[in-house]
């Protein structure tokens, strides 16, 4: 019998009275376990199998591709967006596609575990944030070894320098490129693969996504709306080629920035 503190990221019916759930642990990282009586009104499992819940189980962890089998859940915070930040809800539920999108079934994180606790709390406050997601990608991508290169040319490492009004990126290559660089994969057909990004967008994604900034400066960093709307557009199209598709919530990132509140 396994114990952990998990995240609850998504639910399944698997039968009239069975769920199945997708659940990020602090412990296992990433399970998926089979919740029998889950869809009872009066269940073991005390109403807290919600999807964006934060609960303590008890399962029992199956070997190979079968799914391990849930004992017991305890509610430990119902993260509660309320109507009039609705906004904030579909941000939530990006999150938690994210989680589920980008880690791997038992795959051991506890960062990312702290990291979707903490922004899944700040989200509830219904401001800042588009820029709180902006900086969740980028440090969820840190966790998950993705984080893209925006100091040094992807392809030879020379140092971009901030004199460029803009910069390229490289899907593919996971980063900003030098002119040369750049040059040589349009030389190649690789074009549909890269974008530009300007000098004050790139400098908006290294502050609002410092792993080192703990007196959270991000909050107050002033971001003009179109360079936050180019740094929305890098981060959407970098995650759709990371997933081979556009997350679901894709379509709701325009409604989180039309209703974002900038006030703290």
């Amino acid at each position: 019998m396994e114990n952990a503190d998990a995240i609850v990221l998504r639910t399944v019916d698997f039968s009239e009275t069975s769920l199945i759930l997708t659940l990020f642990t602090r412990q296992f990282g990433k399970i998926e376990a089979l919740a029998k009586g889950g869809r009872r009104l009066k269940s073991p499992f005390e109403s807290a199998l919600d999807i964006l819940t934060q609960i303590r189980v008890s399962f029992l962890h199956k070997k190979g591709d079968v799914l391990d089998l849930l004992t017991e859940a305890k509610l430990i915070r119902r993260f509660r967006v309320v109507e009039s930040n609705l906004a904030g809800l579909f941000a939530s539920y990006y999150v938690v596609e994210l989680v589920d999108s980008l880690t791997e079934t038992h795959d051991y994180n506890p960062k990312i575990y702290d990291l979707t606790v903490k922004m899944l709390a700040r989200l509830e406050q219904g401001t800042l944030l588009m820029r709180s997601l902006i900086r969740f990608e980028g440090l969820l991508l840190k966790a998950v070894g993705q984080q893209p290169s925006l100091r040094n040319c992807a392809e030879c490492g020379k140092i971009i320098t901030p004199e460029q009004k803009r910069i390229a990126f490289g899907y593919i290559d996971g980063g900003v490129l030098c002119f040369r660089c750049a040059e040589i994969l349009r030389q190649r057909g690789h074009g549909q693969f890269l974008t530009s990004i300007s000098a004050n967008a790139l400098h908006g994604i290294k502050q609002l996504t410092d792993p080192h900034d703990i007196t959270e400066n991000w909050k107050h960093l002033k971001l003009e709306r179109n360079v936050q709307n180019e740094i929305r557009g890098l981060h959407n199209h970098y995650f759709s080629h990371l997933l081979g598709r556009r997350p679901r919530l894709y379509d709701w990132l325009s409604f989180i920035a039309q209703n974002d509140k900038e006030e703290m």
